[in-house]
């Protein structure tokens, strides 16, 4: 989707939720005996406690209704409704493993926990508004340094997955005249164990997840290359990792002696992902622009297949191991690597590359001369 047909449907999502939370509260407020008594579910013990929970919920609604109007200055209310609906979900689906619950209530926790998600990925888009024109296939002006025709592929493939995708871009990059060199980001000796595929030890996928939801960083080893390099283009690729870049890959930014790599540099990043990709390609974004990198392009690519049977089929193949396994669900299971239209693509995106313009010089006037 282009950048403004997704705002378009976040827009419409807000107003969906903002009508629903203010109409739905008042209508239970005034009528909840009857709505009550017919969908079966107990009347309020504390009718102050239960006049504050739909007040919540309505004062949320009044914000979702506020960015509707004007989303790109309502950056707080968007976290603001995150943390209120992820709240009013958490307290639901307590209440409801505590068995005090009625099912009505748990429709409430059911839609207010979409909408978490929702918001989160409303917010990034907001944040991150120049990705909807990178992906839509623009490549931007690249700096007026001199070109070399080099270009340095940076790169971390659990599966092989990303490795096609970074050779393909060194396909387009080569084929315009420019030497590529392919960097593979290399986990250290201590964590190759967890790090390896097929998993060599019993609750490695596990593992990586957790450390992968709380942000916590891979050991790797050196990349090796001097800030002084000569390369006038970087790629940088990454797999999705449960909402995040590779841990291999965020390493090398959140090492200090790495970020002069990318300084001043023309830098694209290319995501690699069985399904959400957007804050994944952001975070990878951000970080090539706050190590002084200049972003000139941006692609991100899925797996074939639909979604719940494309994310089934992430799982069964990473507990078995291998594509097509175990071999009564091969009919079903997912492709897991890129088809060949989005390797094609990839190719195409290093062609353009490749031929991207240069800002023009800036003429240097001296005070005083002729």
């Amino acid at each position: 989707m282009t950048n403004t047909t997704t705002r378009k449907l976040f827009r419409y999502l807000c107003l969906l939720t903002a009508l629903a939370n203010m109409g739905g509260n008042l209508v239970i407020l005034m009528f909840y005996r009857p709505i009550l008594k017919l969908v079966g579910a107990p009347l309020p013990v504390d009718i102050f406690s239960f006049t504050f929970v739909c007040g919540f919920s309505f004062a949320v609604g009044v914000m979702a209704w506020m960015i509707f109007r004007d989303p790109e200055r309502s950056i707080r209310l968007v976290v603001a409704v995150i943390v209120g609906k992820g709240i009013y979900a958490a307290f639901t689906f307590y209440f409801y493993y505590a068995g005090e619950l009625h099912w009505f209530y748990r429709v409430f926790g059911i839609w207010d926990s979409a909408y978490t998600f929702i918001f989160l990925f409303f917010l990034i888009h907001l944040q991150s508004p120049d990705l909807g024109e990178l992906n839509s296939g623009a490549v931007r002006r690249g700096n007026d340094a001199p070109r070399t025709k080099k270009a340095l592929l940076l790169y971390y493939s659990l599966t092989d997955n990303g490795k096609g995708a970074i050779k393909r871009v060194g396909a387009g990059l080569e084929a315009e005249g420019y030497s590529v060199t392919e960097k593979r980001v290399v986990v250290a000796a201590a964590e190759q164990d967890l790090f390896a595929f097929p998993f060599r030890k019993r609750l490695a996928f596990l593992r990586i997840m957790v450390r992968a939801i709380l942000r916590l960083p891979a050991k790797i080893e050196p990349i090796a290359i001097p800030s002084n390099h000569d390369y006038d283009l970087i790629v940088v690729e990454s797999q999705t990792w449960f909402v995040g870049i590779s841990a291999p890959v965020e390493a090398i930014f959140q090492d200090p002696a790495n970020r002069g790599i990318f300084a001043g540099r023309d830098v694209a990043v290319v995501n690699v992902c069985r399904g959400l990709w957007r804050r994944p390609q952001a975070m990878l974004v951000r970080w090539v622009e706050e190590c002084g990198g200049r972003v000139v392009g941006a692609r991100a690519f899925a797996n074939p297949g639909r979604e719940p049977i494309r994310s089934f089929s992430l799982f069964i193949f990473l507990g078995a191991g291998a594509p097509g396994k175990p071999a009564f669900l091969k009919s079903v299971l997912t492709p897991q690597h890129l088809s060949d239209e989005a390797l094609a693509k990839l190719e195409a995106f290093g062609h353009d590359l490749a031929r991207r313009p240069a800002e023009p010089a800036v003429a240097t006037i001296v005070k005083g001369a002729a």
